[in-house]
């Protein structure tokens, strides 16, 4: 209830009254919006302190004003219904008509439009003079038209001129931006039961909503003589409506052919009183999530866990009003039109699939990203075109050279989470009652047409490490003496293989998360200080392979711990980027050295051995409850859960994770060697391990 009140919202250290200073006072007012906390957690108290603050800023904001907002606003919208109702009852009483005379009342309608947006380019205000002086006098009210705010208006009700004309065309056409509600009504009725005509006396005032009624009927519902009338009218209209509706191809391929209409949909309105931005509903949307709140009908809860979690993807997030910002800008949403929603879409999918994670992206307009992309992309295609005639590069080899010089754009599922976060914004504001409905959600694909255009692009899933990973082990970071003990290079792949571990679950992990239990080494993954797990499932032991152990995976652990290294991985920093993991920073680096070895594969990320892990534990028929405890994923035995709350024993998880073995003997740098008595000085490093200068006596 107190959600819906303008300028009051709750965060989680009780309710805070908020307002933006209005367009028409930002000269005046610095900074752009105010914000207070009003010192209590009860809703009721909040409530009459946030309607006090919202008069006295009512009063500093328009005490400058001549004419109150809200005489403007009681004019305007009194004119409009007065108008709208007025059209609708001419109509509904207007006999049968010829079509000349429809087509001809609509060119009236148009050639008056026309006048208006006229008038509007010569800044000639007398057309709106007349409603204004008549609405008023019908409201009781008195104008001076000598004042300032008096022109404003006129201003205003220039533009509601047209924009009731364009409604009036629309009704005129039969497509209307209401609905009524006796089909609701009807539907919610199991059996209706009709009643006689002598019992349902019609009056003639009843009679107007009847006709209406009736227009707006399917034509089956008509005689056969009137069908066929209105099947002829439909079929005469038809090159209007294809005229002033224009479909836009939006995705095609073979069989199939995907168009957008515009033009239909009818604009959202702001009903707060406030400008409705575009972006100013997003940044409340943001803040209401940012503070992890969210409503089950009266119930508001404040989840620190949804924050929280929210938080760490507020940087992914808040790309989308990137994009919003660059395309729409803070427009108000009234004035959006199906045409900008339609070009959003469109920009989506042609944005570059890397866009935004370079700091020169963050300042060029997404427009400058892919015609920077696209130039790119010329000079690409012009190399390859010149390798292929100058080495006459077969067929094959030259289809994927051209391929290759191709920017590629963001997934369908990218473009689909943008999507999301967009519709999830406005759906917030029509719930707290800041505008009418969500004029983009006809725009929002379905998942239908997500998968069919995913299945139009190459495949993109990724693939198992097979014989690949063999070729990654060659290397040198696995074969050169100059690697180091404690190389995350070295150690990640190979343990993410083995043991199916995330890659934050490894990065994360401390000297004293290697703990023994009966003689069985394991990881204990956690969430501690400084550490963090996926869910609450994440949180399990599991044993440490064999095949790791041999490498001298032990060695390295006693190194970090005797250097008093508070982790294992410390060489990787987490990101500087807002979900601020350790991920981030490493796949940088894992991607570069394949790039640079020449053994990268798209389909083939740092991910896909956990996945590999996972298809092998199924190959070896390892019981599901079993495999999902290991990967930390959710356990729906209920077994399992309420009677093994500590998970599965450590030795018959050993067993079963040591079925899987993987061929090592490329890996000819190893650290679990035999210690043997040096003779000679020592040297400043001993197998990767960097060596402590000894004190002299």
């Amino acid at each position: 209830m107190a959600l819906k009140q303008p300028h009051l919202e709750l965060r989680p250290t009780g309710f805070f009254w908020r307002r933006r200073v209005p367009a028409h006072a930002k000269m005046r007012f610095i900074p752009a919006f105010f914000c207070f906390p009003l010192k209590t957690q009860v809703i009721r108290e909040a409530a009459v302190v946030a309607r006090r603050l919202t008069a006295i800023s009512d009063i500093c904001f328009y005490a400058e004003i001549d004419m109150s907002p809200d005489i403007m606003t009681n004019i305007l919208t009194t004119y409009a219904s007065l108008e709208i109702e007025a059209s609708d009852r001419l109509r509904a009483l207007t006999g049968p008509r010829s079509r000349q005379a429809a087509e001809t009342a609509l060119a009236v309608e148009a050639a008056s439009r026309a006048a208006l947006h006229d008038a509007i380019f010569l800044c000639d205000k007398s057309p709106a003079l007349d409603p204004i002086r008549v609405t008023a006098q019908h409201l009781g009210i008195t104008l001076d038209e000598k004042e300032e705010d008096f022109f404003v208006l006129a201003d205003k009700m220039l533009r509601l001129l047209i924009e009731l004309s364009d409604e009036k065309d629309r009704r005129a056409r039969g497509v209307f931006s209401d609905t009524q509600p006796y089909l609701q009504m009807a539907l919610q009725v199991p059996q209706p039961i009709p009643a006689a005509p002598s019992q349902v006396p019609v009056s003639a005032s009843e009679a107007p909503i009847v006709n209406d009624k009736q227009e707006t009927l399917p034509a089956q519902t008509q005689s056969a003589t009137s069908s066929n009338e209105d099947s002829a009218i439909t079929a005469a209209e038809a090159p209007a409506e294809e005229e002033r509706q224009k479909d836009e191809v939006f995705f095609e391929r073979e069989g199939l052919k995907v168009s957008v209409q515009t033009a239909k949909n009818p604009p959202a309105h702001v009903l707060d009183g406030s400008d409705g931005g575009v972006l100013d509903l997003w940044d409340s949307w943001f803040e209401y999530k940012k503070n992890g709140l969210r409503q089950e009908g009266s119930y508001i809860y404040e989840d620190e866990k949804l924050a929280e979690k929210f938080k760490k993807d507020a940087g992914t997030v808040q790309s989308t009003r990137k994009i919003i910002s660059d395309m729409i800008g803070n427009k108000p949403i009234h004035h959006v039109t199906d045409e900008e929603w339609a070009a959003f879409n469109n920009l989506l999918f042609k944005l570059p699939k890397n866009h935004g994670k370079s700091p020169l992206d963050k300042e060029q307009h997404c427009f400058e990203i892919i015609e920077r992309e696209q130039k790119k992309k010329e000079r690409e295609q012009r190399k390859a075109e010149i390798k292929i005639q100058k080495e006459r590069i077969g067929k094959d080899e030259a289809e994927a050279l051209r391929e290759k010089a191709n920017f590629k754009t963001i997934a369908p599922r990218t473009v689909q989470r943008h999507q999301g976060n967009l519709r999830s914004a406005l759906n917030h504001a029509v719930d707290l009652g800041v505008i009418s409905h969500n004029s983009f959600k006809p725009f929002v694909l379905s998942e239908k047409a997500i998968d069919e255009l995913r299945n139009a692009r190459p495949e993109t899933t990724r693939m198992l490490w097979l014989g690949e990973f063999k070729d990654l082990l060659g290397k040198d970071k696995w074969t050169a003496a100059k690697t180091e003990i404690d190389d995350p290079l070295y150690w990640l792949p190979i343990i993410a293989r083995l043991h199916g571990l995330r890659s934050e679950e490894i990065l994360q992990l401390k000297p004293e998360n290697i703990r023994s239990d009966s003689d069985v080494l394991f990881f204990d993954i956690e969430r501690g200080t400084g550490q963090s797990a996926k869910s609450n499932n994440a949180r399990r032991f599991v044993p440490i392979h064999s095949q790791l152990l041999e490498l001298g995976f032990m060695k390295l652990v006693e190194h970090q711990k005797s250097l008093g290294k508070r982790r294992i991985f410390d060489k990787v920093n987490r990101s500087k980027s807002s979900k601020n993991t350790f991920t981030a920073t490493f796949t940088k680096k894992f991607t570069y050295y394949r790039k640079s070895r020449e053994i990268y594969a798209e389909r083939l990320d740092f991910h896909a051995l956990r996945t590999t892990f996972n298809s092998k534990m199924v190959g070896y028929a390892i019981p599901d409850t079993a495999r999902r405890y290991m990967m930390g994923h959710r356990n729906e035995d209920v077994g399992i859960i309420n009677y093994l709350p500590e998970g599965f024993p450590l030795k018959t998880l050993k067993e079963l994770l040591e079925l899987d073995q993987i061929d090592l003997s490329m890996v000819t740098r190893r650290f679990e060697k035999a210690e043997t008595p040096r003779k000679g000085p020592y040297l400043a490093a001993q197998d990767g391990v960097k060596m402590r200068a000894l004190k002299t006596a």
